[in-house]
């Protein structure tokens, strides 16, 4: 075996809490902590340091909610281990091969029947309350042969998750080869890895309920499984009267069955108005048009909505793709088109959608708008935070216009909400 020189990043070193949970000898442990708080960086350390303790043919794995996700630990590895030359890297395959022969995989948890078959001497589960339980089950039957270590991390999200009801198994203490650490915001500030400022902005911007999951670990309990739970009919729906003289936005959903544009008023500081939601069955983005050409003759128009809307289609005329259609239609020129590279993801999106109704003057108008008011109050999410919006047969899962609604947000206010994620 060769002569290894490595040394522990100094930003770890300086972490006491961070350490803690690091250097813990159990088997399993479970790390509940506010967001941008340590742990990912620490357990990157910690499974580094396992395959090094490791030998030729050992396999040590990085598991996150999806593929995409852990790619973001792979490349944070390779900013933070030094020297590089410890280890082989495979951009293709997504590891790292160290020079004593073992192999750090990082792999996503989409498919758990894909995580089978492997044996594994230690492993971290990533951001564990958005995966699946199926999931830490596969991971566990990998470790079963190898007696391995894992480390679970991740943020509370709601009470109605494995990983939240493992947590709580472990934290009495009365689980055998098992240790249970939390960090909140507190902790982070006081090691310096957050500024008291940045939590203040959070606590101002951010849904309650989300805020305290996010930097103090406390479930929020009040969300159940309503997508929009700082939605209110009593607070959020109010007439609203368009103003010629100001712009008006237009956010699409570019469903056949219906397509739905949403007109929108906005001060862009604390005010949305949800003028009218305009639904046409079995229709398209120009009879769409038409009706707001006839509707609101001497608006000026901004324009957004589905990413989708890029894709260009032989079913529109000329081959154009939707906002194509609507920049000739509506006469509105490119600089006025603020089009969206992707739609984000939707647990994103929910916590956008909720600070915006918690923290801004939201009105939604009550005769022009009911279907954005319906989706509203009846989206719901499953067991894992995924928006129920499948079955087109049910009323409550056509969220046609609050995706509209979702894009809109996301073309203009996601900027400010990010950073604090």
């Amino acid at each position: 075996m060769p002569h290894i020189i490595y040394n522990r990043p100094d930003c770890i070193k300086k972490y006491e809490k961070q350490c803690q949970f690091i250097d813990c000898e159990s088997r399993f442990t479970i790390v509940e902590a506010t967001t941008k708080a340590g742990k990912t960086l620490g357990c990157i350390v910690w499974l580094f340091e396992q395959a090094l303790l490791g030998k030729e043919g050992d396999n040590c794995w990085w598991v996150a909610p999806t593929f995409a996700v852990s790619k973001i630990a792979y490349r944070r590895m390779k900013r933070y281990i030094q020297p590089r030359s410890l280890y082989v890297e495979s951009k293709s395959e997504l590891t790292l091969t160290l020079i004593n022969g073992a192999t750090i995989f990082f792999k996503g948890a989409d498919n758990p029947d894909s995580l089978y078959g492997e044996d594994v001497i230690a492993a971290v589960l990533d951001e564990a309350t958005r995966m699946k339980e199926d999931a830490w089950t596969a991971v566990f039957s990998t470790l079963t042969a190898t007696d391995g270590k894992c480390k679970i991390i991740g943020n509370v999200k709601g009470t109605n998750n494995w990983a939240y009801q493992l947590a709580r198994e472990a934290e009495t203490g009365k689980k055998p080869n098992w240790s249970y650490f939390k960090i909140t915001a507190s902790d982070a500030v006081d090691a310096g890895i957050l500024k008291q400022s940045t939590i203040d902005e959070a606590k101002r911007t951010l849904p309650n309920g989300v805020f305290l999951e996010l930097y103090y670990g406390i479930p929020n309990v009040n969300a159940s499984d309503k997508f929009c739970f700082s939605f209110s009919k009593e607070k959020h729906v109010k007439r609203c009267v368009h103003d010629p003289g100001i712009i008006t936005y237009l956010s699409w959903d570019f469903n056949v069955n219906p397509c739905t544009c949403l007109v929108i008023q906005s001060d862009m500081r604390k005010t949305i108005n949800v003028i009218e939601v305009i639904q046409l069955e079995n229709s398209n983005v120009e009879r769409v048009c038409d009706v707001i050409n006839v509707k609101y003759p001497n608006a000026f128009f901004r324009v957004t909505g589905d990413a989708s809307g890029k894709n260009r289609s032989a079913i529109n005329v000329d081959n154009l793709n939707a906002f194509d259609i609507i920049s000739k239609k509506l006469k509105v020129n490119r600089a006025r088109m603020d089009i969206i590279k992707s739609n984000a993801l939707l647990e994103d999106s929910q916590m956008l959608v909720n600070a915006i109704f918690e923290h801004w003057d939201v009105a939604i108008d009550p005769q022009n708008s009911e279907r954005l008011i319906f989706d509203c109050e009846f989206a719901s999410v499953d067991g894992y935070g995924k928006l129920k919006k499948t079955d087109r047969k049910d009323e409550a899962q056509k969220l046609d216009a609050l995706d509209a609604f979702r894009y809109w947000l996301q073309a203009y206010l996601q900027s400010k909400f990010k950073k604090l994620i």
